[in-house]
């Protein structure tokens, strides 16, 4: 698969391209993915994949600028995981922005892309202020030389796949719901930081994550885990909260602290990046009346986390 940043870098070849955001490349995404590339097989196109470097709310409307479900090294992981010839990861500017529907067709698919075939989803919108609807696209398709193919949204439990719902699901902690639409388990990638090393003093030593600004994880609580550490796969059992135990009744916080028990681990991992991919909510973040309260808590944590039978931890030897 070739990586471009730019249009300006693209060689002059027809093309049958899948446009879209694909936060989260979740069955939905992947099935216009799919799609595309399967046109551009039949048809002896090259199989384009184009998508953005953030979200589009990033830049038209940051207020409503929703939380990531995959960063975009994720995101560009996930997409060349189902092999295009060519993946574009185009820089969503103001420019870009600003174009209306009928000059992002003429420009950027019938001209930098050479598209023969344009794929989208059926609530894939495009353009000055995402104005451009799917019949749009066609219309514009028929004038400039291609075919718009719209396809359909995948259903999980009888309702429409989409990130907005994923994001949903994960802050009720509906982890195998989550799972289930994604075909994977939700994940998130951080680098191990100092933290105040309370869980050390407690007998229960954490990796204190720092994740990357924008992206969403599960909600406030406890969650079985396993965790990716410089190639080695490890149960975990993670906290997502503001240490409630902590902290005076009165005090306020806007501060979320993500820390990982990784079972039956040592090793001084500060600096290092991992990947921790949540599993099951074990529980909800609880103010405790003592620390000792905490810490018999905590075990309990950790025993259920030991204890927990997942095909997830199966896939990798756990």
């Amino acid at each position: 698969m070739e990586l471009f940043r730019s249009l300006s870098e693209l060689a002059s070849r027809p093309r049958a391209v899948a446009i879209g955001t694909f936060d989260g490349v979740h069955a939905g995404h992947q099935k216009v993915v799919r799609t595309a590339l399967e046109l551009a097989r039949d048809a002896g196109l090259t199989g384009s994949v184009l998508t953005f470097d953030r979200h589009p709310l990033a830049v038209i409307d940051p207020v409503r600028q929703p939380r990531l479900l995959t960063p975009p090294k994720t995101k560009i992981a996930l997409l060349a995981a189902l092999h295009p010839d060519e993946l574009v990861v185009l820089p969503f500017t103001t420019e870009l922005a600003a174009l209306s529907p009928g000059s992002f067709c003429r420009r950027v698919l019938a001209g930098a892309l050479q598209a023969r075939v344009v794929v989208v989803g059926a609530n894939f919108t495009f353009g000055r202020r995402g104005f451009g609807t799917p019949e749009e696209l066609r219309t514009a398709g028929r004038q400039l030389g291609f075919r718009t193919v719209v396809v359909p949204l995948e259903t999980s439990g009888g309702r429409p796949i989409s990130s907005t719902r994923i994001r949903t699901l994960l802050q009720k902690g509906a982890l195998e719901e989550v799972r289930a639409i994604l075909g994977r388990p939700p994940s998130t990638r951080g680098s191990v930081v100092h933290g105040v090393r309370r869980g050390r003093t407690l007998g229960v030593p954490t990796a204190n994550l720092e994740v990357e600004a924008g992206t969403i994880f599960p909600g406030r609580g406890v969650f079985a885990a396993r965790a990716l550490v410089d190639g080695h796969w490890h149960r975990a059992a993670v906290n997502i909260g503001h240490n409630p135990t902590f902290r005076s009744r009165t005090a306020d916080t806007t501060t979320v602290h993500i820390e990982a028990f990784l079972l039956g681990f040592q090793e001084n991992i500060y600096g290092h990046e991992i990947r921790v991919d949540f599993l099951h909510k074990i529980r909800d973040e609880v103010r405790f009346d003592s620390v000792e309260s905490l810490v018999a808590q905590m075990q309990t944590d950790i025993r259920a986390t030991a204890e927990l039978h997942d095909p997830a931890y199966d896939e990798v030897g756990l």
